[in-house]
C-alpha cells in the first residue's frame, strides 16, 4: 500500500470562522495503481492532491505513506519522502530563463545539495547530462537541448513538465488536471507520454482530472469527491451515467463528454478493476 488514508479532514480558519475543505475521506491506493480523482470546482481535489505530496498535512485523520504517518515525520523524513513523489501541476513551474536541458536537470534538486545543485546547473555531471537527455529524447524534445523553457509551445512545456519528472524517477507520480490547457491532438500525445510513465507496474499515478470521458477512458479506477468527501470509488468500467450526474449536479459538463459506460470499457478491461520542481 502506497498511500493510505483514514477519517482525514482538512480545515482552514477564516474570519468567518473554519471553511472545511475536507470531510473523512478514507481509502487507499496500492503500488502501481492509476487513479483519477473527479469531481466539480471547490470539492476538495486541489486540497487533497497537497495532501497527497506532502506539501501540506490534514487537520485530523491519518494520512500514511508507503506505512509512514506523514504527520509524525520529521523535516529530513519528509524532504526524504517528497523526493519519491514526483509532481505534474497545470502551471509547469518551469524556470523561463533555463534551458529545456537545464529545467529537466531541476528534476535531481530534491536529492542534491545546495553547492552541488549550484554545480550542476552551470555544468552537470557527465552522468547526469546523459540522463536528462535521454528524458528529453523519451519526450520528442532531444531537439530543444539549448532553448529557452520560454521560447516552448505551451505542449512542449508540458512534455517538459513530464522530462523533469523523469529525471526525478518517483515512486509516485502525482498530476494536477495535466491536459487542461492541452488542445485535443497534443492531449493525446500528453496522456501517451504519462502512461508510459506507469506501465510498468511500479510506479503509481495519481490524477485530477477535469475532462470525464478522458479519465474514464485511462484510469482504471475513479473516485468521486464533492464537498470534500468521497460520493464513490469505483473501477471505471463501472460508472455511470447516473454516478456521474449525481457528482456534477448543478455544473456544466462539456459537450463533448459521452457517460455510457460502454465507451470506456475497452480501456479499463487490461487493468485490475482495484487497482520537486525549481520553483518550489
Amino acid at each position: 500500500m502506497i498511500y493510505s488514508l483514514k477519517d482525514i479532514g482538512k480545515s482552514y480558519g477564516t474570519r468567518n470562522g473554519a471553511v472545511h475543505a475536507l470531510d473523512g475521506l478514507t481509502f487507499d491506493v496500492t503500488i502501481g495503481e492509476r487513479v483519477a480523482l473527479l469531481g466539480p470546482s471547490g470539492a476538495g481535489k486541489t486540497t487533497l492532491f497537497r495532501l497527497l505530496n506532502a506539501t501540506l498535512r490534514p487537520t485530523r485523520g491519518i494520512l500514511r505513506f508507503d506505512g509512514r504517518d506523514l504527520s509524525a515525520m520529521s523535516g529530513r523524513d519528509l524532504r526524504s519522502t517528497r523526493r519519491r513523489i514526483g509532481t505534474i501541476y497545470q502551471q509547469h513551474h518551469l524556470v523561463p530563463s533555463l534551458s529545456t536541458l537545464q529545467n529537466t536537470l531541476c528534476g535531481k534538486l530534491g536529492s542534491w545539495s545546495l553547492i552541488h545543485t549550484l554545480r550542476n546547473i552551470v555544468r552537470p555531471s557527465q552522468g547526469d547530462t546523459k540522463r536528462a537527455i535521454a528524458a528529453l529524447e523519451s519526450v520528442g524534445l532531444a531537439d530543444k537541448q539549448t532553448a529557452r523553457a520560454d521560447e516552448l509551445s505551451g505542449g512542449q512545456q508540458q512534455r517538459l513538465t513530464i522530462a523533469r519528472v523523469l529525471m526525478q524517477d518517483p515512486q509516485v507520480i502525482l498530476a494536477d488536471e495535466p491536459f487542461a490547457s492541452l488542445d485535443p491532438a497534443l492531449t493525446e500525445t500528453v496522456a501517451s507520454l504519462l502512461m508510459d510513465l506507469v506501465t510498468n507496474g511500479t510506479r503509481t499515478l495519481v490524477a485530477t482530472m477535469h475532462d470525464v470521458e478522458l479519465g474514464l477512458r485511462l484510469f482504471p479506477r475513479i473516485i468521486g469527491i464533492r464537498d470534500g468527501s468521497v460520493v464513490f470509488d469505483e473501477p471505471a468500467v463501472r460508472v455511470g451515467r447516473e454516478a456521474i450526474a449525481a457528482l456534477y449536479a448543478g455544473e456544466q459538463l462539456a459537450p463533448a463528454t459521452r457517460l455510457e459506460p460502454e465507451d470506456w470499457r475497452g480501456a479499463a478491461k487490461s487493468e485490475p478493476s482495484r487497482e520537486p520542481n525549481c520553483a518550489r
